[in-house]
């Protein structure tokens, strides 16, 4: 999904628009914001929780991206499972209103530890303690020898490289929210036009190519995290469509509630990827999507599924 979280509460109130205010976001700058500083120099022997202080990200709106959270949760998490395993499933929730001008607080907690297996949970903690944003993850050897199959395949739809991305289609369009028309740390390239300004064709799924901007680091880590930011950039927006509503009218808006997320492969970005997202159901102003990310071979890399409230005018 596009946006994050709910409306600013007392405790946590919202940065005034100078403080989040960006040009750009570019991959240097996603990949800063994933360096996470450990705050507990010394493992507990009794696997106690471990601690994490990560940056914001400059927005150009009031809310903190939900994708930022899902990638520092992901990383805080991958600090503390064993090297030879990697990320399998993420299940996250968004519960409080996240400020974007201040050090965001991680506390892991070890759930269970195996060999083969691993399960953590990444908290991302208010400043009086209360609970803002949380995700479990699975964490796994992987098995060569056992099966794997999938009947799932990408969306038959032209490729990136006559598309256009965000930035170029919305650069100077002051219509639209800044976060829609600056360059990002990912080339996002619509097969159709999203549905900004005016309605599109009645529709309940849409597809976009992704690829990050330039190669990224061979830490695994790193690379399933800016898989999981870019999958919550777009996978409700199919819900516009199928209501034939416009996503930018103002007073229009998405909120996150939850998020999760399967990795069938090792994602690397670097590459071009197609994001299929599909929205089944809109109930109440509650839309849940799905969305399939494969890579340039066609292999499928993920799935994710989300639900989130969405507003229309």
């Amino acid at each position: 999904m596009d946006t994050a979280l709910t409306n600013p509460s007392p405790t946590n109130p919202s940065p005034t628009a100078s403080s989040v205010t960006a040009d750009a976001v570019t991959l240097a700058d996603l990949l800063e914001v994933l360096d996470l500083e450990r705050l507990d120099a010394v493992a507990d022997a009794d696997g106690g929780p471990r601690r994490w202080r990560g940056q914001p990200q400059a927005h150009p709106d009031d809310r903190t991206f939900g994708g930022l959270l899902l990638a520092q949760g992901l990383v805080a998490a991958g600090r503390t499972a064993a090297t030879d395993q990697r990320i399998v499933s993420l299940q996250a929730d968004f519960i409080g209103a996240v400020p974007a001008d201040r050090p965001m607080h991680w506390r892991v907690d070890l759930l269970s530890d195996a060999r083969s297996l691993s399960t953590r949970r990444s908290t991302l903690l208010a400043d009086d303690g209360s609970e803002l944003f949380t995700a479990t993850t699975r964490w796994a050897t992987t098995r060569e020898d056992l099966p794997s199959w999938s009947s799932a395949a990408p969306a038959s739809v032209p490729g990136p490289e006559t598309l256009q991305d965000l930035a170029d289609r919305h650069r100077d369009d002051p219509r639209i929210p800044a976060w829609w028309r600056i360059e990002r740390p990912v080339h996002f390239r619509h097969v159709e036009p999203p549905p900004y300004l005016t309605p599109s064709s009645v529709t309940d799924r849409q597809t976009v190519h992704v690829r990050a901007t330039s190669d990224l680091p061979l830490d695994p880590v790193i690379r399933a995290a800016v898989a999981a930011y870019v999958t919550d950039m777009s996978l409700l927006e199919p819900a516009y469509r199928a209501l034939g509503a416009v996503r930018h009218k103002p007073g229009s808006r998405i909120l996150s509630l939850t998020h999760g997320i399967t990795f069938h492969r090792e994602p690397d970005l670097s590459t071009w990827h197609q994001f299929d997202t599909y929205v089944g159901i809109i109930a109440h102003g509650r839309a849940h999507g799905d969305g399939e990310l494969f890579d340039s071979e066609g292999r499928h890399v993920l799935s994710t599924t989300q639900l989130g409230l969405v507003k229309t005018v």
